[in-house]
């Protein structure tokens, strides 16, 4: 499954728990954000189990190891091989870490080949061990700096003659997430402000600005992850417009959370019509917002330096 289809999924799969909580009497809805949540958990669970293991690894005791091999493998997994002794015996182990594309991966793995690295073990079984964080940036201080012109972080402008077909789908998004701010103080207040027809009409307008924003990001940077998606996405826009994005984005979550235990009926009663209004509004202000961000600074970016 490409990138697109990826997102596209994730935004499908949002919008129909959305509907289906909307439209079921008695409506579905624990099952629905329980089966949203296990997902959710279910991503986070391979990071949570290593920043476990790197908590219980740091009282371990460490020898000089050292860099054995390197390689990138898949799309954009940097992979270290080391060796170590304990007792006179030799072990050996790996070390991964994920990057948004090939060329950031490459770049970590750069020089580390042969260098010596303090190695964690386990006292009671050696042959269990890990590179901590901690010596991993030990490991890339130590390294000489990348050459000025290598590993650049590719990044590409809208075409000038494509930019001025962006600017409705940016009023668009702008008008969305006014409507869906509306809405949602209202449904904090207790009221339904928009007729029932806004209901579909601020679905489906999700689509219609997040998949050219999409298509422009991809274009913009490529498919890339990481704490610097929205730094090269939004590159060329006010430091307001990133944290515009990161605080709609967190706070559709508290938004859900808050639905999730705060409504009263539990899994057979009927959700109040202002609690459903209120549980979409919030992920509506999200989309639109980071749709938004990514049109205005495709827009008005210009250049093609990093």
């Amino acid at each position: 499954m490409g990138p697109e289809a990826k997102v596209l999924s994730h935004i499908s799969f949002t919008l129909v728990l959305a509907a289906l909580i909307r439209r079921a009497d008695p409506p579905p809805w624990p099952w629905l954000v329980l089966g949203w949540l296990v997902i959710l958990l279910a991503r986070c669970a391979k990071p949570l189990w290593r920043w476990f293991k790197r908590q219980r690894a740091q009282s371990w005791p460490t020898v000089q190891g050292r860099i054995e091999s390197v390689e990138v493998k898949g799309p954009a997994r940097a992979e270290l091989a080391y060796s170590y002794t304990v007792e006179g015996h030799y072990y050996s182990g790996y070390y991964q870490r994920e990057f948004g594309t090939e060329e950031e991966a490459w770049d970590f793995v750069r020089d580390l080949r042969g260098r010596p690295a303090f190695v964690s073990y386990n006292p009671r079984q050696p042959a269990k061990s890990l590179l901590l964080e901690d010596a991993v940036s030990t490991l890339l201080n130590a390294r000489p700096p990348a050459p000025v012109s290598k590993f650049r972080v590719p990044v590409s402008d809208a075409p000038g003659w494509a930019k001025p077909l962006l600017w409705p789908f940016l009023v668009l998004s702008g008008v969305g997430l006014g409507l869906s701010l509306w809405v949602h103080l209202g449904a904090l207040a207790g009221r339904r402000v928009a007729p029932e027809a806004f209901f579909s009409m601020l679905q489906v307008g999700i689509f219609v600005v997040w998949i050219p924003a999409m298509l422009v990001s991809f274009k913009h940077i490529g498919y890339r992850r990481g704490k610097n998606y929205w730094k090269l996405a939004l590159r060329g826009s006010p430091e307001w417009i990133r944290y515009m994005v990161y605080g709609f984005g967190g706070y559709a979550m508290v938004n859900l959370a808050i639905f999730f235990f705060r409504t009263p009926q539990g899994f057979s009663g009927e959700v109040h019509p202002t609690a459903v209004w209120r549980f979409n509004s919030g992920f509506w202000m999200a989309f639109y917002s980071a749709a938004l961000a990514i049109l205005y600074s495709a827009v008005t970016s210009s250049g093609n330096s990093n």
